[in-house]
């Protein structure tokens, strides 16, 4: 791997700062035997609604003490807020993983589109960092394309666009999968996984707080690449 893309790495393991927030997220279901209409957003996309029957798990999250409602994720993709009285946690169950299946069809329609100054990751990439479609290197990484792998890896961005760039690093190891991220974990150098450890480390947006337990839990080959069995 290059210095550059040596660097980049670096910075944005260095650049990122961890959320904090005192409420850890824990698997939940609806408390009742009525079903729950939730009207929310999936993401990538736009509003939407579900149907929560009772007995389905989900992701539930307090958003703060005292507040009456809990925001929850669906294995939809969906996510939105639930009353605190209609939620039943169940601590002992593992996460359950996130969905971003509708963030890669978003990145199939965006690649195709011009690029507006509105967006300011793709923008930025264009602009600054020669990637001149973001969007389809965001598709071709996912899709183990290693070259574009490591043009997305070398983007070293900052302020908004930076944590733009960073959720969507998040969100490539989701849509990728545990397979085909690890492989391209695996044909790059050590110096590379280590900034990647490092960032998936500190890595902390919600639901997820604490990403390594998670990442161990859904995408086994990529934490032992990173971290070590």
């Amino acid at each position: 791997m290059n210095r550059k893309l040596n660097h980049a790495l670096a910075s944005l393991v260095l650049m990122y700062s961890a959320t904090a927030w005192s409420q850890e997220a824990t698997m939940a279901t609806i408390n009742g035997q009525d079903e729950y209409q939730l009207s929310g957003r999936i993401e990538c996309g736009g509003e939407a609604t579900s149907t929560i029957k009772p007995g389905e798990r989900f992701i539930a999250r307090e958003l703060s003490d005292g507040e009456k409602d809990w925001e929850v994720y669906l294995k939809s993709g969906i996510s939105g807020n639930i009353p605190r009285n209609r939620i039943r946690v169940l601590p002992d169950e593992p996460l359950a993983k996130l969905n971003f299946a509708s963030c890669k069809k978003e990145w199939r329609k965006l690649q195709s589109r011009r690029i507006k100054m509105t967006d300011d990751v793709a923008f930025s990439a264009a602009k600054y960092y020669g990637v001149p479609n973001y969007y389809k290197t965001l598709v071709q990484a996912s899709e183990g394309d290693a070259k574009a792998f490591g043009q997305f890896s070398s983007l070293d961005m900052d302020g908004v666009a930076g944590e733009g760039h960073e959720w969507n690093t998040w969100v490539l190891l989701h849509v990728a999968g545990d397979d085909t991220f690890a492989k391209l974990l695996a044909g790059q150098s050590a110096k590379f996984r280590e900034g990647y450890a490092a960032f998936f480390s500190r890595f902390s947006e919600p639901p997820i707080s604490n990403s390594k337990p998670y990442i161990k839990l859904h995408f086994p080959k990529t934490y032992a690449i990173l971290y070590g069995k």
